[in-house]
């Protein structure tokens, strides 16, 4: 990307868990500090079964250097289906971007993993030799989730350590969500399945099985020690509180934007393992207990810089014995970690670390010393309750916003008033900025159709890697950015682009899906409205053509009539003109024949020999009329032999020279077809023989290819003539018939003429 202003990537699934959320805000707080902006290309899970959720990864193909300099994957949120070769695959489009990978070691890109198998063993290790636990069940992740087989490997060999023999049928896999636990719960109790231990490789799972638990009435942990995996912060507050092995989420996210920001730098590939943290808590049977670490001598690694900043601060203050300045101090760091993380629970190690320091490096009397850690173990608890009832009360404003947000939309068929409510939507939650993208039918492209600051916009249809239009510039790439696919069942529809905000984020998903439903439902809508709008304008055409159909067959009854007529006219003239005058002649041959054989003076031979000619050419002439009026397929002969017998007729009625170049085999199987396009011919024919003075008609047959590829058979009537009178090319009922008999015949009439001659295709799909 060009310019000062470096932007990066994010690529996670949907928002709606705490793993990937901690690790999302971690990631975008990081970015801030260091002036980078974001794109969080929200999609799902790689390989997903589901088809609208396989839709959404449509997403990550919006990335790319022409929107970021660099991407951070939470992998392990997006591998739920997919193995590691899978991924690498997947992921071998970006190889030129610099990437971290959160969660799993992914080839050629820097990562950041856990080191959480020792702690996952040591769990099952106490549930073992502390509640003396034996008959395991154990909820893993998808089977081919890497994590999750390093996990469930570590606690099969715990388990075979201390010759506790786990039943496969005792392995269930999940999917990391509450619903697993549920199942797998409900699964165990109705197979009669016996089990006095829960192992759940993820939290939500664990959460979910202990809702099941609780409603089919099984105790935990007096009957069931269940465990879980991450340390969601959820699992502190659940009935019973969940012991678990916590996972520095916070931390990875942090380390990853530091990572990415030194590769993007030029800096080299990254690898690196943190440590996971056991936490006991009520749900594996222990006791409740104070939730810090007493005599803790050096602060974790996990504390972030303002953390220690603030340590450091109470530290002095404490040994001055400066009770006020202290709690005052103390609220603030709490306010800070509470906006950084929200972990503040963490205080209570950290002022264990600051009363160690302060007893051995101070003159405090114990006395003093216990009442000032007590005051800040006090404050600490009350800060924590205050922070947990104030994120109930913005969940349940959110929530009610959300409900509201769901109503507007969902009850939007236009598309502006759609567009209107979509930006209330947005200034519901503080949003201030949003722009609605909706591909083209042209692969790669897209088109703006909404942007909250714009009440009406012009067509813009752009580059869909841009992400905007590039009439916006680039400083809107130097925001924090959160990029919503739009899919409806399978059909991608677009995408909206909305700022990121500290929200509940359940937010996200439901923008998603509820502007995904609502944009179509009002593009259906749009479409209908356009159909209509067709139909109106295909049935005016039709009933247009109609009248013009009607007034046409009209006119061509009188032209039939006409034609009849004139045929007749014809047939009466030629008999009247020419047979009879033969016949007349043959009449009087015949009377001075007679009056000769009277007289007895005997018959000629050549009184005869004349009768007979003229006799001879009277058939002729009956042939010639009949052959006009008689149907092609009375006689048995092929096409070329009717086209001969046709010339030969021409022959005897003009000195004109007539060639046939005609295929011998050309053979036209449909004989109404046949029966058309040699009445064409023949009207082609008389037309050059009568109006263009041809001296020289040439008949011919070739086979071409037209411009859509099908095979054509032209049959063409060429003449050296002076072209047919204006006056007969407008008007002549003949070439209307001829128009007309090619319309039958479904062929293509072509008539081209001038002072040099006039040539008539008659052209035929085979």
């Amino acid at each position: 990307m060009e310019g000062l202003q470096r932007c990066i990537g994010i690529f996670t699934a949907s928002l709606d868990d705490e793993y990937q959320s901690t690790l999302w805000h971690a990631i975008e707080q990081e970015a801030k500090k260091r002036n980078l902006g974001t794109i969080s290309f929200i999609g799902s899970r790689l390989g997903s079964p589901i088809a609208s959720e396989a839709s959404s990864n449509l997403a990550y193909h919006l990335a790319g250097r022409e929107n970021v300099d660099g991407l951070i994957i939470i992998a392990s949120s997006l591998a739920s289906y997919f193995t590691t070769v899978d991924l690498n695959k997947f992921f071998a489009p970006w190889s030129s971007l610099p990437r971290v990978s959160i969660g799993m070691r992914m080839q050629g890109m820097s990562d950041i993993t856990v080191e959480g198998e020792e702690d996952i063993a040591a769990v099952v290790e106490h549930l073992i030799t502390v509640h003396h636990r034996s008959k395991f069940a154990i909820l893993t992740g998808p089977e081919t989730h890497e994590e999750s087989i390093r996990r469930l490997s570590s606690c099969s060999l715990v388990l075979e350590e201390h010759g506790i023999e786990l039943d496969r049928r005792m392995v269930f896999s999940g999917t990391f969500t509450d619903v697993s636990g549920r199942e797998t719960v409900a699964a165990l109790v109705e197979q009669g399945m016996a089990f006095d231990a829960l192992v759940c490789l993820n939290d939500w799972m664990a959460l979910g099985a202990l809702e099941e638990l609780s409603k089919r009435g099984i105790k935990v942990p007096d009957e069931v020690s269940v465990v879980g995996y991450d340390g969601h912060d959820p699992s502190r507050y659940a009935l019973p509180p969940l012991t678990t092995v916590v996972q520095p989420l916070h931390e990875m996210g942090i380390i990853a934007v530091d990572i990415l920001d030194r590769i993007m730098a030029g800096g080299e590939e990254e690898h690196i393992t943190l440590p996971c943290t056991t936490v006991i808590r009520e749900s594996c049977g222990c006791n409740p207990h104070i939730s810090y670490t007493p005599g803790l001598h050096e602060m974790p690694s996990y504390a972030s810089p303002s953390e220690r900043f603030a340590v450091q601060d109470i530290l002095l203050l404490v040994r001055q014995g400066n009770y006020h300045q202290m709690i005052s101090r103390l609220n603030r760091a709490l306010d800070t970690t509470a906006g950084e993380s929200g972990s503040m629970h963490r205080w209570n190690e950290y002022i264990s670390v600051v009363e160690y320091k302060s007893s051995v490096e101070s003159d405090l009397s114990p006395k003093t010393l216990g009442m000032l850690m007590a005051a800040a173990r006090a404050l600490i608890g009350d800060k924590i309750g205050r922070f947990q009832a104030a994120k109930r009360i913005a969940t349940e404003n959110s929530f009610d916003s959300l409900r509201k947000v769901s109503a507007m939309l969902s009850g939007t068929f236009e598309l502006d008033e759609f567009f209107e409510n979509l930006r209330l939507s947005l200034k519901l939650f503080g949003l201030d900025h949003g722009y609605l993208v909706r591909f083209t039918h042209t692969k790669g492209k897209v088109r703006l159709l909404m942007a909250m600051d714009q009440t009406s916009l012009a067509e813009q249809t752009f580059d869909a890697m841009d992400i905007l239009p590039p009439s916006l510039g680039t400083a809107w790439k130097a925001q924090r950015w959160v990029l919503l696919p739009l899919v409806y069942l399978k059909e991608p529809l677009g995408y909206l682009l909305v700022p990121f905000r500290r929200v509940m984020p359940a937010l996200y998903d439901v923008l998603q899906e509820q502007v995904s439903s609502t944009l179509k439902g009002s593009l259906l809508l749009a479409q209908i409205r356009e159909h209509e709008k067709n139909l109106e304008t295909q049935v005016a055409h039709r009933t247009r053509d109609l009248s013009n159909e009607i007034k046409r067959r009209t006119e061509l009854e009188k032209e039939v009539m006409e034609i009849s007529t004139k045929t007749m006219e014809r047939i009466g003239q030629e008999l009247h003109d020419d047979l009879c005058q033969y016949l007349l002649g043959v009449s009087l041959l015949a009377s001075s024949a007679k009056q000769h054989l009277e007289n007895h003076q005997g018959v000629k031979p050549e009184e005869l020999e004349m009768i007979s000619m003229h006799l001879n050419k009277a058939i002729t002439k009956v042939k010639t009329i009949s052959r006009g009026l008689m149907p092609l397929e009375l006689e048995s002969h092929s096409f070329l032999e009717q086209l001969e017998a046709l010339v030969g007729d021409s022959l005897r009625l003009a000195k004109v020279e007539i060639d046939i170049n005609v295929d011998p085999e050309l053979c036209i199987c449909d004989p109404i077809v046949e029966l058309n396009i040699f009445r064409i011919i023949q009207e082609a024919l008389t037309n050059a023989i009568k109006h263009s003075k041809a001296q020289h008609i040439e008949i011919s047959s070739s086979r071409s290819v037209d411009e859509h590829a099908q095979n054509v058979l032209i049959l063409s009537v060429s003449d050296d003539g002076t072209g047919l009178p204006p006056k007969l090319q407008k008007q002549g009922l003949g070439l209307k018939i001829m128009h007309n008999r090619a319309t039958m015949a479904n062929a293509l009439l072509k008539i081209e003429s001038s002072d040099e001659g006039t040539t008539v295709r008659v052209i035929l799909k085979e």
